[in-house]
């Protein structure tokens, strides 16, 4: 059907701009608008009134068009349409009178929708990223405390139970003082060996933090306190060049097995040992490996006693450790620990 709006031959040129645009009578009604009017309001069409769109209905339209009566300049203007949220829909226009024509007195309202659209765009993005900031940084604050409550309770813990540690040590060097039976000393002594391998890797493992532990630092640490329990004829060498990293869970089933296989494999309990341990870590094709070694052979050492307990433990412990145990007697007595996955 045809628009039967005189003024209907507009509709080609208002169609073209992008800005919305209405065409409106003296009286109030809608002469013309084009498709940009139509996004903002369905209604803007020729025939109706405009005060039944604006919330203010004829109050508002009787302002705009005293306004626009002033002058045939354009004069800007704002408007407040209806919506379905019942708020109301701000626009920002500009308004012209146009000439007296056979059709009376009309008006040309020119709504600038691209900068009311970008500009609810933009608050709308503005308070999502202050929404996000402000989540954020609250979520970092908490971060922050929750790390620095763990920080502090690690450090209490790690003095709780180094405490504990160096007090049992105290208790069973009493002890091995107080006793005459030399089994019984030899047996709390080498408890306390343990104890002090773990307070070892305890203390490197809270230094490192997650991190890990260098392997070349927990060997340094374990030979410097076997080495005061060797016997003198027996030397530690250390060649820790290839040194790697290891899991907090790895420590202390390492420090233990090290511990373990120095004092009660490769040093005789009659402490009449000569030569040399070697303790060795390195990395080759099928990964990173630490390995321990001195001049006798397997052979050597009893299939019962104390000594083959403590094979069956350094197989227990290197379970825990995740590594695999190669025993060969290749150039001596060799207990190579293979790292199938390394921290």
């Amino acid at each position: 059907m045809a628009d039967p709006s005189p003024f209907s031959n507009w509709m080609d040129i208002f169609d073209v701009s992008k800005e919305a645009l209405m065409l409106i009578g003296e009286d109030g009604e809608i002469h013309a608008s084009n498709r940009s009017m139509h996004r903002i309001t369905e209604q803007a069409k020729p025939g109706q009134r405009l005060s039944p769109l604006l919330k203010e209905g004829d109050n508002a339209l009787g302002v705009l068009l005293t306004h626009l009566r002033r002058s045939a300049d354009p004069q800007p203007f704002n408007l407040l349409l209806k919506d379905e949220t019942g708020e109301g829909l701000r626009l920002r226009g500009v308004g012209k009178r146009l000439r007296r024509s056979d059709h009376g007195v009309c008006f040309v309202l020119r709504f600038r929708t691209d900068d009311r659209n970008n500009f609810a765009a933009l608050s709308l993005k503005v308070a999502e990223l202050d929404s996000e900031v402000r989540a954020r940084r609250a979520a970092q604050h908490s971060a922050e405390a929750a790390l620095e409550i763990n920080r502090l309770l690690t450090k209490e813990l790690h003095h709780r139970v180094n405490n504990n540690l160096q007090l049992q040590i105290s208790l069973l060097r009493r002890a091995a003082r107080l006793t005459s039976n030399i089994e019984v000393r030899r047996f709390v002594e080498h408890a306390i060996g343990r104890l002090r391998a773990m307070s070892a890797g305890l203390d490197l493992t809270y230094q490192s933090g997650e991190t890990g532990v260098d392997i070349a630092d927990l060997a340094k640490k374990l030979a410097s306190q076997i080495a005061e329990t060797l016997p003198t004829e027996l030397e530690i060498d250390l060649s820790l060049d290839g040194g790697f990293a290891v899991s907090v869970p790895q420590v202390t089933p390492l420090a233990l097995i090290i511990h373990e296989t120095m004092t009660r494999i490769f040093a005789p309990s009659d402490g009449a040992g000569d030569g040399r341990i070697e303790l060795l870590v390195g990395q080759d094709e099928e990964g990173p490996w630490l390995q321990l070694s001195d001049n006798g052979q397997w052979a050597d050492v009893p299939v019962d006693g104390d000594a083959a307990e403590t094979n069956k433990l350094i197989d227990t412990l290197a379970r825990q450790a995740g590594v695999v145990v190669l025993r060969t007697d290749e150039g001596g007595r060799r207990l190579r620990l293979r790292f199938v996955a390394v921290a």
